[in-house]
């Protein structure tokens, strides 16, 4: 694609990017499909955020050794990483309510036991990540677990990442044109309409 015709694109699309400066407490649209999800998040592994995963993936969102956990389906249609430091972590079993909120069933699906959080964030990926698969393999090897839950989560179709924000959480969630190839390019663009994210993907090829 024209170089120039890219830069024509991102110009006109100024004022639609201006409305994603901040996702904070919002379904992204990609997300919005586990509103009606039934099924019950399982809690698999909890483990410390990895130097290796923060150079290989660039996240600037998390920090080496802040806290994260990983949550599958029985169906293991997704994998969730909720990162940072949270009150979801202490739950084993849950559903998904919206960002800033999660049923925990762990007093029996009747308890009405919802956790909510002061200020989250998080992206849908529609296809498998590599980035739950890594944290796993560190997770297991961290707590001395068996490697069968990586046989697992290798067989999920999509990825989720969930981020607590607020005091001590995250940085401010931008979108910029400083663009790399680690997992904080794929959380941006997929905050943003999918004929944006095709042009930026394409600008930084070129």
């Amino acid at each position: 694609m024209d170089r120039s015709l890219l830069i024509l694109c991102l110009f006109l699309c100024c004022d639609s990017l201006s409305g994603y400066d901040e996702m904070e407490n919002i379904v992204p649209e990609r997300c919005v499909y586990l509103k009606s999800h039934e099924e019950i998040l399982q809690r698999k592994c909890l483990g410390h955020y990895p130097l290796v995963a923060v150079t290989k993936f660039r996240d600037t969102f998390i920090e080496a050794g802040e806290p994260f956990a990983l949550y599958m389906t029985d169906s293991l249609d997704y994998v969730l990483v909720l990162m940072k430091e949270s009150p979801l972590q202490s739950c084993e079993r849950m559903r998904f309510v919206d960002v800033k909120s999660f049923k925990c069933l762990d007093q029996g699906d009747t308890v009405n036991d919802t956790m909510l959080l002061d200020k989250a964030a998080m992206y849908c990926f529609p296809f498998h990540i590599q980035l739950p698969d890594d944290l796993m393999q560190m997770c297991l090897m961290e707590n001395e677990m068996s490697s069968d839950l990586l046989t697992d989560v290798l067989k999920t179709k999509r990825g989720v990442i969930h981020y607590s924000l607020g005091k001590g959480g995250a940085e401010r969630i931008g979108i910029g044109l400083d663009i790399g190839i680690g997992i904080g390019v794929w959380l941006r663009l997929l905050a943003l309409p999918l004929s944006i994210s095709m042009a930026l993907l394409a600008m930084q090829r070129l």
